[in-house]
Parts: C-alpha cells; sequence; structure tokens
C-alpha cells in the first residue's frame, strides 16, 4: 500500500526537505556578502560572514532578500548591505527571539523535531521589535485603526501548545519540517484583522488573528496554512520557481471558481500556484485528522480542499510552460502526483478509520 499523502508531502529531497532548503538558502546570503562586500563584512574564524540565526530573522532576512533582488545593480546591492551590516553592529540583540528573553517575555512552542517562538509581547519597546511592527504595519496591515499585532494571555499561550501538540500528533513528519521554516508565530487582532497569512517580505513568521486562537484545532489549521506558505517563500528564493522574465503583474491570470463573487476574482499564476500548494496540504492534513476523528466537518474540509487543489493545479498547468522554470514546472508536476495518489477510499462521513 503506498504510503499516505500527509507523509508523501514531507519526502521530496529538493521541495520538502527543511535542512536542504534553508541550507541552501543560507548559502546563498552568505555567498552574497563575500562576493558584494568581503571588504565591509571579512569572514569569522569558521569562514562565514553571517551567523546562520542572524541570516535567517525575519527582519534581517527582508533587507537581505532586498539586497538579492538588486544584484544586477552591485552598488545599489552594496549600499542595502552596508546599511544592513552597520545596523546589526550597533545592536546589543538582532533577534526578536534574543530581545523577549531579555525582557523575560519568550514563549516557546517546542514539539519533538522543532520548535517556533510566540511573540507573546509584540509591544516590546526594542528596537527588532520596532522594525519587526513596521515591517507588519508596511506589508501586512490594512490600517492602523484596523488590525494590530496582539500580546497573548496565559491561556491563549496554552491553546498554541496543544495546536503544536496536535500538529505533530497528525503529521509529525512534515510538521517537523515546517517548524523549521518558521521561526514566529504571531496573533493580529482588530475589527479588519485577516484570518491568517505570511508575506515574502517578512520571511519566517505567521501572523493568525486572535479569534482563530479559540480553539487547538482552528489554530493548528492556520499554522499548517501559514508555515506551508512560509516553505515555497524559501524555495522560491533558490530555486527557479518562476520563469526569469515572470511577472506577477502582467502574468496570465487564472479564476477560481470559489471567488467569482469576490472583488478579486482572478489571480495570477503565482498566487494560484502558492494557493494550490497550500490546498494540496489541507487536502491530505484534512483526510489524516478524518481517519481519527469523528467530526464530520473533518470530511467536508476535506473534500473542499480536495476541490480546490485540483482545480488551482489544473489551471496553472496551462500556463506552466511560459510562467515556470525548470524547478517549477517539476514542482508542479510533483505537488499533482501527490495529491491524486490517493492511498485509500476516504471514510464516510464521521467514521474513522483505524490507523
Amino acid at each position: 500500500m503506498r504510503e499516505p499523502r500527509i507523509v508523501a508531502l514531507a519526502r521530496h529531497p529538493v521541495f520538502a526537505d527543511a535542512a536542504n532548503i534553508l541550507n541552501r538558502l543560507y548559502e546563498t546570503y552568505d555567498f552574497l556578502l563575500e562576493c558584494v562586500v568581503p571588504d565591509i563584512q571579512p569572514a569569522a574564524s569558521d569562514g562565514r560572514r553571517i551567523a546562520l540565526g542572524t541570516a535567517l530573522e525575519p527582519t534581517v532576512r527582508h533587507r537581505l532578500d532586498r539586497a538579492v533582488r538588486k544584484i544586477r545593480d552591485v552598488p545599489s546591492c552594496r549600499v542595502e548591505l552596508a546599511g544592513l551590516l552597520g545596523e546589526l553592529r550597533d545592536r546589543r540583540e538582532v533577534t526578536l527571539a534574543a530581545e523577549a528573553e531579555r525582557a523575560g517575555t519568550r514563549r516557546v512552542l517546542a514539539a519533538s523535531r522543532g520548535h517556533v517562538d510566540l511573540l507573546s509581547r509584540p509591544d516590546t519597546p526594542t528596537r527588532t521589535h520596532q522594525d519587526f511592527t513596521a515591517l507588519f504595519r508596511e506589508h501586512l496591515s490594512a490600517g492602523e485603526s484596523a488590525d494590530h499585532l496582539a500580546p497573548l494571555t496565559p491561556d491563549q499561550v496554552a491553546v498554541a501548545r496543544d495546536a503544536v501538540d496536535l500538529m505533530t500528533d497528525t503529521a509529525p513528519d512534515l510538521c517537523a519540517g515546517l517548524f523549521r521554516h518558521a521561526r514566529y508565530l504571531v496573533a493580529v487582532d482588530g475589527p479588519d484583522a485577516f484570518d491568517s497569512a505570511s508575506t515574502r517580505e517578512i520571511p519566517g513568521a505567521a501572523f493568525v488573528a486572535l479569534r482563530c486562537m479559540r480553539t487547538p484545532e482552528r489554530l493548528a489549521e492556520a499554522m499548517v496554512h501559514e508555515f506551508v506558505h512560509l516553505r515555497l517563500y524559501d524555495l522560491q528564493m533558490t530555486r527557479s520557481v518562476f520563469a526569469p522574465d515572470y511577472d506577477t503583474r502582467t502574468a496570465p491570470t487564472v479564476a477560481p471558481e470559489w471567488h467569482r463573487e469576490s472583488t478579486v476574482s482572478r489571480w495570477p499564476v503565482d498566487r494560484a500556484l502558492a494557493a494550490a500548494h497550500v490546498y494540496v496540504h489541507l487536502a491530505a492534513w484534512f483526510e489524516e485528522r478524518a481517519r481519527t476523528s469523528p467530526d464530520p466537518q473533518l470530511e467536508r474540509s476535506a473534500l473542499t480542499a480536495d476541490f480546490r487543489a485540483s482545480s488551482l493545479l489544473g489551471k496553472v498547468a496551462q500556463s506552466a510552460d511560459t510562467c515556470l522554470g525548470p524547478a517549477g514546472r517539476d514542482f508542479l508536476s510533483w505537488l499533482t502526483q501527490v495529491h491524486q495518489d490517493r492511498t485509500a477510499p476516504r471514510p464516510a462521513t464521521g467514521v474513522p478509520v483505524a490507523s
């Protein structure tokens, strides 16, 4: 019998191996510093020009990614890197986790094979926390009166710990990898706050509304959703997911059937691929949970995610030759194969199946 989809999604050596993806990402940043600013940032005794933990910090990665995008204009790239390195030298702490540790507010969601920091006090008056909040305001917020980063109560921290346990119990191999792509889980509140979100501009951080943190089940779903996005963001930095001349502003668009009445009824190929990637994982997630839980909503959620994944994979495939790069076409092929490769008929609604 073939392995469950939830297991297959954790196994690809290029597209799902967190250590491979993150090591390649780190080497990209270190090589960038070596090539562009060797005089400003000499190598340390280990031959590295930036520590791994520093390079993968969201606020630092935001600047490193901007420098990567400027690589064809070396003087501009050099200015970007010089500014970042100067700021880092002036700081006592360069990570949110270190600042929270010093302030006595650090909360770590530990799993058997990984962890993620829970930003329990985003209003901590320190430089990196302030920079992180500014990135949220610029790239995700709907406005100061609409939403804000929210502190967490002990009860909410407990729900988050239970959500992590649910993730590792349901999909231990998959979630062990996903936890490596997510450095921080951050709560959002406000009248116009989204359910959950992430962005390439704040890599390594997942944002979830407080209303989605009331139960471990809802929070675990949101974490899987956003952590899968974070993995794709990391993959895009080091693989040819999209064609060299791909531009989201002029790319072909697709029309998801469930968004016909939305103000944004058509999505560019990159958004459609990212959504397909998530729905493939959610279909497998709900399918796995439905095997051991009597909740009939899990089966319905699995069917919905399954349909959306199939629809988007087919639509993206129509533009694959012109919009995707070599790695992107292989990535799409792998996702499609895993999604179509069901291991057994689904159980009847609400009837658990022994694992």
